[in-house]
């Protein structure tokens, strides 16, 4: 279960490129004149409200997702985190061509990233696991 922790990961990864990709766009809109700090605020509101549903399903579809392919089985890991994004980010991509929201692009993109560092850091936890002594009652 500590598995789903990791996923902490992927919130901050997805968080932090949609609030940058926001705070540019806002800034870069000619119909705006937003300084940098109404652009951050209009951008967190944006992220966090706007996407309220965006945040919704994709925490509930890193559970359901790790539930089913990586707790049961951690071989071929990197093979299992592929499809997980594969499958969560089909939405996505979906709502980029039917709304023409770019902002869906970047959160795929930075969940596909974040999903590799998110192996790593999986791997690193295995590891350690293996390492540890284990307390047989001496």
């Amino acid at each position: 279960m500590k598995i789903l922790l990791t996923n902490w990961i992927n919130l901050l990864g997805v968080f932090i490129v949609n609030f940058a990709f926001s705070v540019v766009l806002t800034l870069t809109d000619p119909s705006l004149s937003y300084n940098i700090f109404q652009a951050m605020l209009a951008a967190l509101f944006s992220v966090l409200g706007y996407g309220m549903m965006f945040w919704a399903l994709f925490i509930v579809s890193l559970v359901i997702m790790d539930l089913i392919l990586i707790i049961p089985n951690r071989k071929n890991l990197k093979i299992r985190l592929l499809i997980e994004w594969i499958i969560i980010s089909s939405p996505f991509i979906y709502w980029t061509v039917k709304y023409h929201e770019w902002i869906f692009v970047a959160a795929v993109i930075a969940f596909f990233i974040s999903q590799q560092l998110r192996e790593k850091r999986i791997m690193v936890k295995q590891a350690l696991k293996h390492l540890q002594p284990t307390n047989q009652g001496h």
